[in-house]
Order: structure tokens, then sequence, then C-alpha cells
């Protein structure tokens, strides 16, 4: 599977409520064949903004969280209960660039939200927080504890 942009959100919402609000916000449709979804997943698709494509949206609850990690295992995304998975195709710049102006849409739209971009699950791109705005994170940045001290002030509440 080619890599992917990741958004978790810390919203309080389940992940079908988060993707009726996606559908709603950004003007999405369903994805017609749901019968690769797994339990609580949610497809979406809508056309790209930069490039001639269309975007896919997957919502889903975010399983990547080890309950009571030890300290070793902490993650950025811990305390972000949904994870909205979003996919272009072939052209990974492309694909990053759509994700960020789908980032900075939600933003914007959801001021109220804490959010964070990463990459293939395991780079952390941006963060934002509620009354704190968005941080940018250095290329490569981990969301596992070796970078903890670049993000853990910009994930946690």
């Amino acid at each position: 599977m080619a890599a992917r942009e990741n958004f978790f959100l810390q919203s309080g919402s389940t992940a079908q409520a988060e993707a009726t609000l996606l559908r709603d916000l950004l003007g999405l449709e369903p994805i017609p064949d749901q019968s690769g979804a797994g339990p609580d997943e949610y497809g979406l698709r809508g056309p790209a903004r930069t490039v001639d494509g269309v975007l896919g949206y997957v919502v889903r609850p975010n399983h990547h969280v080890e309950p009571d990690a030890d300290p070793e295992d902490v993650q950025a995304i811990d305390d972000y209960p949904v994870e909205i998975d979003i996919w272009l195709g072939e052209d990974a710049a492309a694909q990053l660039q759509e994700a960020r102006l789908v980032f900075d849409r939600l933003v914007q739209l959801r001021p109220e939200v804490a959010m964070l971009l990463c990459h293939d699950i395991d780079t952390l791109v941006a963060a934002y927080r509620p009354g704190r705005g968005v941080q940018e994170f250095p290329p490569g940045t981990s969301i596992d504890v070796p970078d903890a001290a670049l993000w853990r002030d910009w994930v946690s509440a």
C-alpha cells in the first residue's frame, strides 16, 4: 500500500459523526463500494484542489493507541481518538500538499478541535492547538518518544 497522510482529531465525536461532518464541511461523497471497509470505517472521496485527481478519505477510530502505554511507548497521537487517512495516488508530493490544504481548511472551519497532520502514521508534520495555532515540525519528526521533546507541548491539552 502506498503511503498515506493522516489526521488525528481530538474532537470527542465518534468516527461516524466525524465522517458526516467531514462530508458536509468539505463537500465529499461516500465511496460507493464500502465492502472493503472495516467496522466503524467510513470511506469518502472528493476532488483534489491542486492536481487532476480524487482524494480518498477513510475516517475511523484511532487504533494505534496502546492503552496504559509505558513511558517509552508513548506516541504523539495517543490522545487523539479519531483518525482520517487521505490518499491521492502515486504522486507523494501532491498528496502531502493536498493533505496540508485539507488540514489548513479544517483548522479554519473547526478552530475548537485540536488536530495533528502526520505522514504515513510515523512522521509528525504539523499540530494545531486551539488558542495556540499551528506548529510545524522539522522533517522526519517521529511521533514516538525519541522526538517527544519537539512535540510534547503541542499534542497534549
